[in-house]
Parts: structure tokens; sequence; C-alpha cells
């Protein structure tokens, strides 16, 4: 018998899952929810920077306190941390249906981008917010000085076209 739990973490683990065909790494799983706030989804976790871009210590403390309760496995076999719901237990969501909607949406449009690829749109989004200018030209050095020479011109510029999905505007 599945025990049934609602926990949006959880959900969202599953979530990606389904939608990517495969497990989230714990980046990638940082990053999703960073961006699914982004588009208005309030799931309650601020965001700090950190070696690879925004990090959640209260979404990381919440997956691991999942892995501890033997709802989620965490496989740590590779370099990527991959994340799985125990099939013991049947997930639902505690979102309302359009918020399961920007949820579905968000990820679905990412579906495909790697981990990195999420790094670095997730950085240029806290350097714009971070910022007093708004400018590209402020933004593509926000990232540089967060990131160094990690990401070229061309990908920053790359990442700060997806801005208007989240609402974004910013002044050349």
């Amino acid at each position: 018998m599945r025990n049934k739990l609602q926990n949006n973490v959880a959900y969202i683990i599953q979530k990606i899952g389904e939608i990517y065909e495969g497990d989230p790494g714990k980046k990638a799983l940082q990053k999703l929810v960073f961006l699914v706030q982004k588009k208005g989804l309030d799931l309650g976790y601020g965001y700090g920077l950190h070696f690879y871009g925004p990090y959640s210590n209260a979404l990381d403390a919440e997956a691991i306190s999942l892995c501890m309760d033997g709802v989620i496995d965490i496989d740590t076999s590779s370099h990527t941390h991959k994340l799985r719901v125990n099939s013991r237990y049947a997930v639902v969501s505690a979102l309302k249906p359009e918020e399961e909607r920007t949820l579905a949406a968000v990820l679905r449009r990412y579906k495909g981008y790697k981990p990195t690829q999420l790094e670095l749109l997730t950085t240029a989004i806290y350097a714009y917010e971070h910022l007093p200018e708004k400018s590209r030209a402020d933004v593509m050095a926000g990232v540089k000085k967060i990131k160094g020479e990690k990401f070229s011109d061309a990908e920053i510029e790359g990442a700060m076209r997806e801005f208007s999905y989240f609402g974004i505007d910013i002044s050349a």
C-alpha cells in the first residue's frame, strides 16, 4: 500500500521527473523552483547567491528532510545528485489549479535545458534584481562579476532574451 502525502517539494520533484522523463538533480531543482517563483508562484523559498547561482537553503533542507523521512531518494552515485519520490508514496499537490498550470508551464518551457543553462538564466535574473541600474550592459557585467568567464557574452545575451517570459523589461 502506498502512503498518501501532500508535500509541494516532493510533488515538484515528481512533476519534474514526469515532464523531463528523468529524475532531476539537486541543482536543477533549485533553479527550476527559483524560475517557478519568478513566474509568480510563491512557494515561500528565499534565495541567496551560491557558487552555482541562486540557492535556497530552505529548499535544500526540505529535500534532505524528505530524504531522511524516506519520502524521496537521493542517488549520489554520480556527480549529479538525482532526486526521486520513493514508490511507497503517492504524492499529491497542495497547489491551486492555476498554480499547477504555472508550475507545469515553466517546467515544460525549460525542459531540455542543462543545469548549467538554468544556472546562467537564474544568475542573470538574480543579478538584474540586485543591480541599481538595469541595463543589458549592467546585467552582463553583474553576471561576469558573479561567474567570472564561465559564460560567454553570447550565452549571457541568450539568457537575457528569456527575461520577457518573466515580465522583466530590460533596457538597452
